[in-house]
């Protein structure tokens, strides 16, 4: 997966780690829970997440499935192409390097009865997701679920949806980057289409709304504010829009000042998410 590796623009240090740990905490109070209110718990008994870098979707499940009794023991597996954010021994659950873009080891196959994965859309282009889909769905069992959550960004391309004018310099740089990098405008989708394409059954697209929300603007806020501010600098020196690092840092904090002044007047980047659940057949 050197391709997209490459195409990754996060970093994965201990500030990275914490900023992930934090997204987590938010994504699944936007998208209702760690596990889609569809998919029968009683009958889960072994979970893997796919790029699960910190582990910490996995552990909140772990927690969650010990309430709910099990006739048999539970099994939790957590891959990533890099183990540079797996946590230290991490209590019943294993943790291994794995491409999701190649087959997973034979040891796995037919093996999961939950699957989950979430944001690869800034680390796969379009062509690859069926991939993605394919190798996992060899790895689940039959019946099982497969879970993906993505972001769709098509409300930036949207003329019809408005932006606080200094959010506009942020939106104008991210979506050249992504467009130049064969990131999706709505992963999302994409995912969708996918599992379709790939056999999966009852295929559901749920989308989750993240402006509007004044529940959790504050966080929301926080959140796009990190991000943007994190992968800012990468991205101007990828699209052109700098010559050196030196001058990215400087256009990247003048840009991401902007977004901070457009957030303290009520801004809030109209980003969607998107629950995908499908159901391996039996």
């Amino acid at each position: 997966m050197a391709e997209a590796v490459e195409r990754y623009p996060l970093g994965r240090d201990t500030a990275e780690s914490k900023r992930l740990n934090e997204q987590h905490k938010l994504i699944i109070e936007i998208v209702d829970g760690a596990i889609d209110s569809s998919i029968p718990l009683d009958r889960i008994s072994s979970v893997a997440d796919v790029a699960t870098g910190t582990g910490v979707w996995l552990w909140d499940v772990q927690q969650a499935l010990s309430k709910i009794v099990n006739s048999s023991a539970r099994y939790f597996h957590g891959f990533d192409i890099s183990p540079a954010q797996f946590p230290a021994a991490p209590d019943g659950i294993e943790l291994s390097v794995q491409d999701v873009l190649t087959p997973f080891p034979p040891e796995h196959r037919g093996r999961y009865d939950l699957i989950h994965v979430r944001l690869l859309v800034t680390a796969l282009g379009e062509s690859e997701f069926e991939t993605a889909v394919r190798n996992m769905l060899d790895i689940l069992k039959p019946g099982g679920y497969l879970q993906w959550v993505e972001i769709d960004y098509t409300p930036l391309y949207d003329p019809k949806i408005t932006h606080h004018p200094k959010a506009m310099p942020m939106i104008q740089s991210w979506t050249r980057y992504m467009d130049q990098n064969n990131i999706s405008r709505n992963a999302p989708d994409v995912v969708a289409q996918a599992f379709e394409t790939a056999g999966l059954v009852k295929v559901v697209n749920r989308p989750f709304l993240v402006r509007g929300r004044e529940d959790i603007k504050a966080r929301a806020q926080a959140w796009q504010l990190g991000f943007w501010s994190t992968v800012m600098p990468l991205v101007l020196q990828r699209t052109g829009d700098a010559s050196n690092g030196g001058v990215a840092s400087e256009k990247a904090k003048e840009i991401i000042g902007d977004l901070a002044a457009a957030f303290t007047e009520g801004e809030v980047i109209d980003v969607r998410f998107g629950t995908v659940i499908g159901q391996k057949a039996k």
